[in-house]
């Protein structure tokens, strides 16, 4: 049922019909040649195949890069020959590749090694031992961090470390500690590194430095998005950035995870380095990006961009999707929990050049709003815009909307807007309720009444600064409800496992204009699936974050475990 499952189809850009039909014919052409062997089949199993012609089947066969037979053991049994790889599934269930729509890997994946991570943790002591066995495996003076994705109220303590816990956990390596965007803490070994005590404190502009009563720092600093992620890229500037990104990668497809849109990437370097990385390794992932326009003139940023590459543009495992999501930074109201944005008419303006010049070249946008009042702006504009332009065949997109009402998502409809959700509120939730009050926290993010209206929602992670990288984690906090400090989401706003696993592989396709290549289990697509660990659809719901993949292919190759 299109309209529940929030599926609309609109005519895209040529690129993309031809890339459609492309697929179309090599199904055809499958489905011709009958007398074809397999490369691979998989049987014994069971498939959730998300193809609405033949929703579950026991096994499939793959012959090069395409999928060319779904069905019950006997018939796939039919495509084996002689060179024919069989893989007993013993039982084993076999989803569709997952695609992350919404997820910062271009910039986070440059220091996943670099990193240590809390999101998991559920006391102070715990959260301080794993911090300590990170300074184990580093050199004196080499930095340890946390960077995002944790809260306090996820401990039992209920609390940040203090600067003497960090001091003592960490004596002789600096320590830096970010909670989600709003704050960082440093020990003394930090402050001393940062010059923070001098009069020329090593840090970028935007960080305030929180100091006593007699001007020392505290160890405790703040600032924006911006900021925030240039400090973090100075302290990390030493990282292997190709051992990095193999590494995350290789933690992606353990999951299950075969390809992300990356919504913004940062600054040139995070992109040049990705794609040299790209050319000197076997991509096992597929990756669209979309560019953000530094703050001031975006237009003619975006102008001079766009006149060196097509509009969509996508080889098979690296797409150019568009702009996002900042695409005019003072329309981007960042990590803010409660109404009150505003912009000027300049602002807007400004906004109005960008999204006409994307309507008229025919470009992907992905377009940041938290707020309903920060989205309401944004749709005012966007509206303008379509009174000239088609915009529903460019796939256009608002993401986050944690406190987005029916009315927004009722624009969105009309305007032929996607929604695309991510797992901000998981950590958010304390902060949305101290902002709004605890019905508007439960109710966040607005995804059941989104697919109600018929639109698209397409699933990220927002990883890996409020997020976490893998998707499972997602998937489990849209079906429970429950954020990480233990709050219950409202009952209709939690997912069925279908709604949710739909979001991170068919919708997210769509995003990305290839639902007609990925997405699900069917004749002539792509061979992107994973063997996972678990019947996903019996288990219990909070054990969905436990998920791993035992075999991931992408295009028909098997990429994890790596062979």
């Amino acid at each position: 049922m299109p309209g529940k499952m929030g599926f609309f189809f609109s005519t895209p850009p040529p690129a993309i019909r031809n890339a459609t039909l492309s697929a179309l014919l090599i199904g055809a052409s499958f489905l011709a040649c009958s007398q074809e062997k397999a490369d691979v089949i998989l049987y014994n199993g069971q498939l959730i195949t998300l193809d609405d012609q033949q929703p579950n089947a026991q096994a499939l066969a793959v012959k090069g890069q395409h999928i060319i037979a779904v069905g019950n053991d006997e018939e796939i049994k039919k495509w084996s020959g002689q060179n024919t790889k069989e893989i007993n599934l013993a039982g084993k269930t076999v989803i569709p590749g997952l695609i992350d729509a919404h997820l910062h890997g271009i910039r986070g994946g440059r220091t996943f090694l670099f990193e240590t991570y809390w999101f998991d943790v559920k006391n102070l002591p715990d959260a301080l031992n794993k911090l300590s066995q990170s300074a184990a495996q580093k050199k004196t003076a080499q930095w340890v961090a946390v960077v995002g994705s944790w809260i306090p109220e996820q401990f039992a303590e209920k609390r940040d470390p203090t600067f003497q816990e960090l001091n003592q956990a960490v004596p002789e390596n600096p320590a830096y500690i970010q909670s989600l965007y709003d704050y960082a803490l440093l020990n003394q070994y930090a402050i001393d590194t940062l010059k923070l005590n001098t009069a020329t404190p090593d840090i970028p502009a935007g960080i305030e430095i929180e100091r006593n009563v007699h001007g020392a720092a505290t160890g405790k600093l703040r600032g924006t998005i911006g900021s925030f992620n240039q400090l973090f890229a100075q302290i990390s500037q030493d990282s292997d950035v190709k051992e990095n990104l193999n590494a995350f990668i290789h933690s992606l497809n353990q999951r299950g995870v075969v390809g992300f849109i990356d919504p913004s990437a940062g600054q040139e370097q995070a992109y040049r380095d990705f794609f040299k990385f790209q050319q000197q390794h076997p991509l096992r992932m597929r990756v669209g990006y979309r560019l953000s326009a530094p703050p001031g003139n975006e237009t003619a940023w975006f102008k001079q961009r766009l006149a060196f590459r097509p509009a969509v543009h996508d080889d098979g495992k690296i797409a150019f999707l568009g702009f996002g999501e900042s695409v005019v930074m003072a329309m981007n109201d960042g990590v803010r929990m409660s109404s009150g944005f505003s912009a000027s008419s300049d602002e807007k303006q400004e906004m109005f050049k960008v999204l006409q010049l994307a309507a008229q070249e025919g470009v992907p946008v992905e377009i940041h709003a938290y707020t309903d009042d920060s989205a309401e702006a944004i749709l005012d504009v966007i509206s303008d815009v379509a009174k000239s332009h088609n915009i529903a065949p460019l796939r256009w997109s608002i993401a986050h909307l944690n406190t987005g009402t029916p009315e927004t998502l009722a624009r969105m409809k009309t305007l032929g807007l996607a929604y695309s959700v991510q797992m901000g509120p998981y950590f958010e939730t304390p902060a949305i309720e101290r902002a709004n009050g605890k019905e508007v926290a439960a109710l966040s993010s607005p995804i059941q009444p989104a697919l109600a209206q018929g639109i698209v929602v397409a699933g990220g992670t927002d990883a890996t600064r409020i997020g976490v990288a893998g998707v499972w984690h997602a998937i489990e906090y849209h079906v429970t409800g429950k954020s990480l400090d233990g709050t219950l989401r409202h009952e209709n706003r939690r997912l069925s496992r279908e709604d949710a696993l739909k979001m991170y592989t068919l919708n997210a396709a769509w995003l990305a204009f290839a639902e007609q290549q990925r997405g699900s289990l069917r004749v002539g697509k792509l061979a992107d699936f994973a063997v996972i660990n678990q019947d996903i659809l019996a288990i219990a719901a909070d054990k969905l974050h436990q998920t791993e993949s035992l075999l991931t292919f992408v295009d028909g190759q098997q990429v994890y475990p790596l062979q």
